[in-house]
């Protein structure tokens, strides 16, 4: 194994950091691959470790992340190795370094592998990590939208980016009742006050909420960057389901994220929530990569 040094990420070598997770994953969307290095105030749990090569050049990326609507008891471990010395001992070293700095309050670390690289697959299962779901993201052009559908019948939409709510209660409720997608069932439960935490401070948000005769009973919430929406929730009020709401509540964030400069919606929904993703491909939605999201029980040293 060559000489590595691993330390804490310098102020000074964010964008290195940021270019060589970009270069090594490509099919994630930059402000996703950024948002841990340039809005770090989204973490309420983060460490950046970075290693370098005998002449300083950085050669990997170790992250310790935990977003605010993720369980408190999990954290997500996330190591990038540049693509020329994979297999040399970089992952290992940063994996080494950010072992022992997890807390005592986390039981279970996540990371992410793309599902066409068998071979950080394999590493990551050689790691102790397990598929527990998979993630297809997918994604349309907004550059030429079709005209929306007709509202269905008693159905009202509401544009409200400030999630401020009159009736905020009833929306929290509404918004409750929606979660019956797997990520809910694995504790990534949302809520007005976590939909307030996640967009970095150059998002613009992207909020619509459908009532029913006045009723909330359907929301997507996102936010637009760099000419992309990022679709962090849609859901429906099963009370409310069958009636077209999500396709005319997703029509109408298209139309807010494209008037805010959009050029594309980014979306991921679990394989098996085959609801969701049969409205997205009757949008127009296309399978751009998928991604088996991994876990395995932690216990500290």
């Amino acid at each position: 194994m060559p000489a590595v040094t691993v330390r804490p990420l310098e102020t000074r070598r964010i964008a290195e950091a940021v270019d060589l997770v970009c270069a090594r994953l490509p099919e994630l969307p930059r402000a996703e691959a950024a948002m841990p290095f340039e809005s770090p105030e989204l973490f309420p749990l983060l460490v950046r470790h970075t290693a370098h090569d005998e002449d300083d050049h950085l050669v990997g990326v170790g992250l310790l992340q935990r977003p605010g609507f993720a369980p408190p008891d999990r954290c997500g471990l996330r190591l990038v190795v540049a693509r020329d010395v994979e297999g040399s001992g970089v992952g290992s070293a940063l994996r080494a370094s950010l072992l022992p700095l997890v807390p005592g309050t986390i039981a279970r670390l996540g990371t992410g592998v793309f599902d066409d690289d068998e071979r950080s697959l394999a590493v990551a299962r050689h790691w102790g990590f397990e598929i527990e779901k998979h993630g297809i993201e997918s994604s349309l052009d907004l550059t030429e939208l079709a005209p929306s559908s007709p509202l269905p019948p008693g159905v009202t939409l509401d544009e409200v980016p400030d999630l401020g709510f009159a009736d905020r209660d009833a929306v929290e409720h509404m918004l409750r009742a929606s979660q019956t997608n797997p990520e809910a069932a694995l504790g990534f439960v949302m809520s007005l006050e976590a939909f307030s935490t996640m967009l970095t401070a150059d998002e613009e948000p992207v909020c619509v909420v459908a009532r029913v005769d006045g009723v909330p009973a359907g929301i997507t919430f996102g936010g637009v960057q760099s000419g992309a929406l990022s679709i962090a929730y849609s859901g429906v009020d099963p009370a409310y389901r069958g009636r077209g709401i999500m396709r005319a509540v997703k029509e109408r964030a298209h139309v807010v994220a494209a008037r805010l400069g959009a050029r594309v919606s980014n979306t991921t929904n679990e394989e098996a929530n085959v609801g969701i993703r049969r409205i997205n491909a009757d949008l127009g939605y296309v399978v751009r990569s998928g991604v088996y999201r991994m876990v395995q029980e932690h216990r500290q040293a």
